[in-house]
C-alpha cells in the first residue's frame, strides 16, 4: 500500500509520529475490537451518539492526533456531517468539512471507493494535483492523513480518517488493515440503520393504510397457530381495536352454511391448485349478527407443501349484499308483474 499513487511522500528529516505497531499491542488491540464490534450494532434513534463516541476512542486505538467520520448526504453531493476528535492538545480541526461540497474536492473524490484507503504521508509535499486540497488541510491542522470511504447498498455514503498534526514517513500497514477492519464495519452498521429506518417508515404507510382502508387485515402463523388481526378488522366485526389480546378461530366464525365452500376453496389454494384463497360469505359478528365479508388469501408454504403463513384481507360487502339482495328482489317481483301483466292481456 505504501507504493500507492495516492501516497504523498513526506521529504526526508521531517518528524515521524509513533506507528500502531510500536504502541502497547494488547491494549490497543482490545480497544479496535471494541470499535469494530461497536459499529456494526447501530441503532437507528441514538447512531450518531454511537458513531461519536467510536471517533472519540480512534486516535487512543490508532495512536494519532484526531479521527473523524464524513457522511454524504443522499444526493452524494455534500459533506452533511462529520464527527470528530481530537487526542491531548492537537489542533486538528476536521469538523470544519461539513458542509463541503465534493466537487470543491476532486483529487479526494476521484479517490473514494469502498474500502479504498487513501493515505497522505505529507499535506505540504504530496501530488501537485492534489496541492490545493493538502493546503487545505495543511489549514486545518493536518499534515497528514489516512482516510478510507464506505459504502451503503453499493453508494459511497462516507469516509473515515486518522490524522496527524505533522507529516509522517508512511502510515503503518496495520493501519491500512485496520482502517478496511473499521470501515467494513461502518458500513455494515450504517445499513443496518438505513434498513431500520426503512422498515420503520414501511411498518407507519401499513399502518396508516390498515387505519384509513376499508379492509381488515388477518396473519395467521402456520407454526404458533396463532393470528394477528389488524385495528380494521377487529373494528368491522365488533372487537375493541385496542385489544391485544383478541384470540379468535377464524373458521368459527364462519356462517354454517358456508363453511363446506369456504373449506373447499381454501384446501384448493392450499394445494396450490389456486393462486388466492378467494370467497364471499358470512361472518360473525360480536353483536351476533351475521356480516357479508368478500375475503382474500394468500399461502406461504415451505419446500415440503406446510403452511409457514396465511395472509388474509377481508372486506366488509354487506350493504352492498343487501343492496344487490333487494334488487334482486325488485327485479323479480317486476318480471311477476310483467308475466301477470301479459297473461293478463292475453285472457282478455
Amino acid at each position: 500500500m505504501t507504493n500507492s499513487p495516492d501516497i504523498a511522500k513526506m521529504p526526508a528529516g521531517r518528524h515521524r509520529k509513533p506507528r500502531a505497531g510500536e504502541r502497547t499491542r494488547g491494549a490497543v488491540d482490545a480497544l479496535q475490537t471494541k470499535i469494530a464490534v461497536g459499529v456494526q450494532i447501530l441503532d437507528p434513534d441514538s447512531y450518531l451518539e454511537r458513531l461519536q463516541a467510536m471517533v472519540d476512542e480512534l486516535p487512543e486505538a490508532t495512536g494519532t492526533d484526531a479521527a473523524f467520520i464524513g457522511l454524504i448526504d443522499n444526493d452524494g453531493s455534500t459533506i452533511e456531517t462529520v464527527l470528530a476528535s481530537c487526542n491531548g492538545f492537537a489542533q486538528c480541526s476536521p469538523g470544519v468539512l461539513a458542509g463541503e461540497r465534493l466537487d470543491d474536492w476532486p483529487w479526494l473524490r476521484g479517490r473514494l471507493g469502498n474500502l479504498r484507503v487513501v493515505e497522505v504521508a505529507d499535506t505540504l509535499g504530496g501530488p501537485r494535483v492534489a496541492r490545493d486540497e493538502l493546503e487545505r488541510l495543511n489549514e486545518l491542522h493536518i499534515g497528514a492523513a489516512l482516510v478510507i470511504g464506505f459504502s451503503v447498498h453499493e453508494e459511497i455514503s462516507g469516509f473515515l480518517g486518522i490524522v496527524n498534526e505533522r507529516p509522517v514517513d508512511g502510515w503503518d500497514a496495520n493501519l491500512h488493515l485496520l482502517m478496511k477492519l473499521f470501515g467494513s464495519s461502518l458500513a455494515n452498521g450504517l445499513e443496518r440503520v438505513h434498513d431500520k429506518g426503512l422498515l420503520a417508515e414501511l411498518q407507519e404507510r401499513n399502518t396508516l393504510v390498515a387505519m384509513t382502508a376499508n379492509d381488515g387485515i388477518w396473519d395467521f402463523d402456520g407454526e404458533s397457530k396463532h393470528i394477528n388481526l389488524s385495528q380494521r378488522w377487529k373494528t368491522m366485526l365488533g372487537y375493541d381495536a385496542e385489544d391485544e389480546d383478541v384470540m379468535l378461530d377464524w373458521y368459527r366464525l364462519v356462517h354454517p352454511d358456508d363453511m363446506a365452500r369456504v373449506q373447499t376453496r381454501m384446501r384448493e389454494h392450499l394445494e396450490d391448485k389456486t393462486p388466492f384463497f378467494e370467497s364471499v360469505h358470512r361472518m360473525k359478528h360480536r353483536s351476533g349478527d351475521w356480516r357479508w365479508m368478500k375475503s382474500r388469501a394468500k399461502a406461504v408454504v415451505d419446500e415440503n407443501g406446510r403452511l409457514l403463513r396465511l395472509l388474509g384481507v377481508e372486506v366488509d360487502i354487506t350493504e352492498r349484499k343487501l343492496y344487490e339482495d333487494a334488487l334482486f328482489r325488485e327485479k323479480e317481483s317486476a318480471q311477476i308483474t310483467l308475466q301477470s301483466i301479459g297473461d293478463g292481456v292475453i285472457t282478455t
